[in-house]
């Protein structure tokens, strides 16, 4: 287990008197106002598009921004591209970039412990948004010793008000008033904005760690769970993500929605972002392998302990289980051959096809044995063990 050690960032109670007045302006005027604004001027196409762009930049600013960026650093940006994720990430007023990527880090790093500041163990409202009414945590910033040397972000830190208040309310109303409408700006592309914007964050550190299926890592209180990707720009992997936080992606398969994955794509094709991470394919594999496993393994002892026959079926399991490992070591080693002859200098280019030739068959050969044997695998717990909902019947078709 791991040791939990005197932390000078530390939580304790206090109500929130600046978050709670300003969670109700927006909430009253984003909610309250808004549709007598609408029943009184009807539909003005200017309004919803400044609520678009605002939207998508300023929830695209904290996702791929504060969130995979700073937070994680799952890839590096150049200057330009770190203004606008800085200017339209302080529009969302969720804090700081520097203070958001603390407190996210110590959420990783203490997830579901006393000092995870959003812990899911206090409730949801507390994940919600009670830490933020409701508690204050003392301002300790050693674990983002790396972003303290960019200056963008210590600027941003230390004028935080005026950024936000700059980019969140006057930019927007100031674009309003030339097209004629600032109190509908006001209205819809700050308040019903900033309203958006945040409970889709709260939504990853509340629904995202109550429902959805463990994927990769079946030990926490992170789930994966596809509609909460829709409403969160891809954030709702989050099993993944708390298994792999260095990786770039939240959704890893084609089909995931995950905007923020394609923007960071974007802007590394604008060259604007570079040093992409990505979890090792073997890695990956092998956890969402560990995690169906340790998942099969406590179902069977729920629906099965008390039957005659349970140490037969768990030695059964225990040995198709070692044939799958084995059929994807021969796979693994396969494919890291295969790296390794690709790379080799050798005399002349006919050996180098030759090569690659042999050892790409080899390589397809394994990957179909680990398929097949991980479909057997899969109809051996449906058919025989009877174990029923569990996240590996999405896969009946094979792992990718």
């Amino acid at each position: 287990m791991r040791k939990i050690l005197p932390d000078p960032d530390y939580a304790f109670k206090k109500i929130n008197w600046a978050n709670i007045l300003f969670f109700t302006v927006t909430g009253v005027g984003g909610l309250g106002v808004m549709p007598f604004y609408l029943h009184r001027n009807g539909f003005v196409l200017s309004d919803w598009i400044l609520f678009a762009v605002y939207f998508v930049c300023s929830g695209l600013s904290i996702t791929a921004g504060y969130h995979r960026l700073y937070a994680h650093r799952t890839y590096q940006a150049r200057p330009l591209l770190q203004l606008f994720l800085l200017f339209f990430g302080a529009s969302a007023f969720e804090q700081s970039a520097l203070k958001w990527s603390s407190q996210h880090r110590n959420h990783h790093l203490y997830l579901d412990t006393e000092r995870d500041p959003y812990s899911i163990t206090k409730g949801f409202w507390h994940a919600h948004m009670g830490w933020l009414v409701g508690w204050d945590r003392t301002k300790n910033f050693e674990n983002v010793a790396d972003l303290r040397q960019n200056a963008l972000i210590v600027h941003q830190h230390a004028h935080f008000k005026l950024w936000a208040i700059g980019a969140g309310i006057v930019t927007p109303v100031l674009i309003g008033a030339l097209a004629g409408h600032a109190l509908g700006a006001f209205l819809i592309g700050v308040c019903f904005r900033i309203v958006f914007v945040q409970q889709m964050t709260f939504c990853i550190n509340s629904f995202c760690h109550l429902i959805g299926t463990a994927n990769y890592d079946p030990s926490t209180s992170a789930r994966d769970h596809w509609f909460i990707a829709l409403l969160t720009f891809g954030e709702g992997y989050h099993n993944f993500h708390h298994r792999f936080p260095s990786d770039y992606r939240n959704g890893i398969r084609w089909y995931h929605w995950d905007p923020s994955k394609w923007a960071i794509s974007l802007f590394r094709r604008a060259g604007q972002a570079y040093n992409l991470r990505k979890a090792p394919y073997f890695h990956i594999l092998h956890a969402r392998l560990a995690s169906q496993n340790r998942q099969v393994r406590l179902r069977l002892a729920q629906k099965l302990s008390r039957h005659p026959d349970f140490i037969r079926f768990n030695r059964a399991f225990e040995r198709h289980y070692q044939k799958l490992q084995r059929a994807f070591s021969s796979f693994q080693s396969a494919a890291t051959e295969y790296q390794r002859l690709v790379r080799a200098k050798v005399a002349s280019r006919a050996s180098v096809e030759g090569i690659k030739k042999t050892a790409l068959e080899n390589l397809r050969a394994r990957k179909e044995a680990f398929r097949s044997t991980y479909q057997k695998w899969v109809r051996y717990i449906e058919a025989r063990l009877a174990v029923e909902a569990l996240p590996l019947q999405a896969d009946k078709r094979g792992i990718s």
